[in-house]
C-alpha cells in the first residue's frame, strides 16, 4: 500500500511514534523505580530519625543510671523512715518496734493499733495507738527509747493516768503502796512512698 505521506511527514510520523514508545518505556519501568527510590528515601529518612532518638536516648543513659544509684543510696541511707513495702507493713513494723522498746524498758505493753496512714507527697504518715503500764522510770525510758531511735518516731498524744498498787513484802512485814502508771499515746513515723517516687 503507497503511503501519501512525504518522506519528511514519515520521518516526522516516525519521530513521534519513537518519542511515544520512550515515553511509554519511562512510564513502564522509570515511573516506579522513581517511586520505589522515594519510598526509599522516606525510609531512609525515618530510620536516620529513629537513630536520632535511640542516639539522644542512649545518652541519657548514664546520667539516668548515676540519679538512680543516687537515689537507691539514699532510700538505703533513710535511717530515719519507717521500713516497709506498704502503710499496713510499715505499720506492723511500727508496732513490732514499739512492743521492744516497752518490753526492754521493763513495761507490760497492753494494747497498740495501727492508725490510717496519710500521705503527702514522697512521705507516708504511720501511726500508732499503744497502751502500757509500768513506773514512773518505766515511762522515762520508752520515751528515751522513743526519742533516741532510729527510724525517728514521734509522740503525738500522751496520756497517762495513775493507780495505787499494794505489794506485799514478806510475812511480818506492812505493806508498801506502789505508783503504777497507765500510758495512752500515739506513736509515729514517716515511709517513703513509692508509688509516688
Amino acid at each position: 500500500m503507497q503511503s501519501n505521506l512525504s518522506r519528511n511527514s514519515r520521518r516526522l510520523l516516525a519521530l513521534l511514534i519513537l518519542v511515544t514508545l520512550l515515553t511509554v518505556v519511562v512510564a513502564v519501568i522509570a515511573l516506579p523505580i522513581r517511586s520505589a527510590l522515594i519510598g526509599y528515601d522516606d525510609s531512609i529518612a525515618e530510620l536516620e530519625f529513629r537513630l536520632k532518638k535511640y542516639t539522644e536516648m542512649a545518652q541519657l543513659e548514664l546520667p539516668l543510671k548515676a540519679r538512680l544509684e543516687r537515689l537507691t543510696s539514699r532510700q538505703e541511707s533513710a535511717e530515719g523512715l519507717l521500713k516497709g513495702e506498704s502503710q499496713a507493713i510499715a505499720g506492723a513494723n511500727l508496732q513490732a518496734l514499739f512492743k521492744q522498746i516497752v518490753l526492754s524498758a521493763g513495761g507490760r505493753l497492753e494494747s497498740t493499733q495501727v492508725l490510717p496512714g496519710s500521705a503527702s507527697g514522697v512521705m507516708e504518715w504511720i501511726g500508732i495507738r499503744a497502751q502500757f503500764s509500768g513506773d514512773i522510770e518505766t515511762l522515762q525510758r520508752v520515751l528515751y527509747g522513743i526519742e533516741f531511735n532510729k527510724p525517728t518516731l514521734f509522740v503525738d498524744k500522751l496520756e497517762i493516768r495513775t493507780k495505787r498498787m499494794r505489794r506485799s513484802r514478806r510475812a511480818g512485814t506492812p505493806a508498801e503502796q506502789e505508783l503504777e502508771l497507765s500510758v495512752s499515746l500515739e506513736v509515729s513515723g514517716y515511709r517513703r512512698n513509692e508509688e509516688s517516687s
